[in-house]
């Protein structure tokens, strides 16, 4: 957290220098280069309190065997006498300190897309069930991050100094390179669907499509994506049908392999945590229904998809530059009606903060790391102070200086 607020310095430091020039291109190449290398450091680590890196570890393994890991559970592979095929794979997790055995929620089937399981795969190729051969393929994807956003930025406006930003931020180098998060495999798609929406909209939708083929929720940014492409309808049609087209065929293993054991339906029916505004919605619906997270769930899904049509559709001056802030809302929103509000979750949003660096976004980075008090709050008996306390501040006083942030950008747009 202390280097969260530190890393909020970047903001003015940034806008100075964007006001003046821009970095000398040995200097701006080699702090680039300094933000590998604190990717590089947590090489050889311990994960601090996660353990879904070992779901990926496993899933890769699948992978890389011809295996389809939506097929069966960790417990069905343990428990089946009779399949031959899961009697070799317990051997190899035998000889790998019973590695299923480590896996969490071991009677789910996994709940990460096929887009996902093809980075995991990698992993695998480089080598089995290891986690540096993981943060190798991550690191990979961040290189390819930057890149892009050194050729984006200018695009939309904005210095490519502002990939600093990226590349520093505290948050998302602990949450993918230490406790080891999926989710930082997104961030590349999305600067790509930025680069190519202006000319070439059809790659931008394969773009968003390999986005949602990680996490299905990318898909919520489309109508914001392609705003610009409203005038032409052939052209707007067309990358719609593209996208849910990629986007099915990317999903069609899972939902093929859909039932009782689905980590997919599982996720979507019941999980919930450290949520902000989801419990209160909640207890609303519990006014009305004898099954509230059911009608909340609905009610959020709702909530966010008419979000995003009005991103989408809202009337006003259609300015190129604007693209990000549009996606940047659309993933905050997301992040704050969520039933889960994890930490890491913000990845999916800091892509965007270098072309709009809000610093009630950046000041989310700084304070969701306060999720870590749970465990410690949790063993002294005292997991109410979190629930009650913790997250309301961590999520409201964002949102608050965001809520200042926007109302001012109003006033004077």
């Amino acid at each position: 957290m202390i280097a969260g607020f530190i890393w909020m310095g970047f903001i003015p430091i940034l806008k100075k220098i964007s006001a003046s020039g821009m970095l000398p291109p040995n200097l701006f190449w080699g702090l680039l280069g300094l933000g590998l290398l604190y990717r590089a450091l947590f090489f050889g680590s311990t994960p601090i309190y996660e353990d879904d890196w070992n779901r990926y570890l496993w899933d890769g393994y699948m992978v890389s065997q011809g295996q389809n890991p939506f097929e069966y559970s960790p417990n069905q592979i343990l428990t089946n006498p009779y399949n031959p095929e899961h009697a070799v794979l317990r051997a190899v997790s035998d000889d790998h300190d019973r590695f299923l055995h480590k896996i969490n929620n071991p009677d789910l089937s996994t709940i990460y897309p096929p887009g996902a399981q093809a980075a995991f795969g990698l992993a695998a190729l480089i080598k089995p069930l290891n986690l540096d051969a993981l943060r190798i393929a991550y690191l990979i994807f961040e290189v390819l991050t930057l890149l892009l956003l050194v050729r984006t930025l200018p695009l939309y406006g904005k210095s490519r100094d502002w990939a600093l930003l990226y590349a520093f931020c505290p948050l998302l180098i602990f949450s993918g390179f230490n406790a080891m998060h999926m989710d930082i495999l997104l961030p590349p798609f999305f600067i790509a669907a930025l680069l190519f929406i202006q000319r070439r909209p059809f790659i931008a939708g394969i773009s968003l499509a390999g986005a949602a083929a990680i996490k299905l929720w990318p898909l919520l940014l489309a109508p914001a994506l392609f705003r610009n492409w409203r005038q032409k309808p052939r052209i707007y049609i067309s990358a719609a049908l593209l996208i849910a087209g990629l986007s099915a065929l990317a999903f069609f293993p899972m939902i093929e392999a859909l039932g009782d054991q689905s980590g997919l339906k599982a996720y979507a029916s019941s999980w919930k945590r450290s949520s902000f505004i989801f419990p209160y919605l909640e207890k609303l619906a519990g006014i009305v229904t004898d099954n509230p997270g059911s009608v909340a769930r609905i009610l959020v899904a709702a909530l966010l998809a008419v979000f995003a049509l009005f991103q989408g559709f809202k009337s006003g001056p259609n300015n190129i530059d604007d693209e990000p802030y549009h996606l940047l809302l659309i993933a905050l929103a997301l992040l704050f009606l969520s039933p889960t509000g994890f930490p890491w979750y913000a990845i999916w949003f800091i892509p965007f903060l270098p072309f709009m660096p809000l610093y009630g976004a950046a000041l989310l980075c700084a304070l969701v790391p306060l999720y870590y008090l749970r465990f410690a709050l949790g063993e002294q008996g005292i997991y109410n102070v979190y629930q009650n306390q913790l997250i309301p501040l961590q999520f409201g006083l964002p949102l608050l200086v965001l809520a200042t942030e926007l109302i001012n950008r109003a006033k004077t747009s």
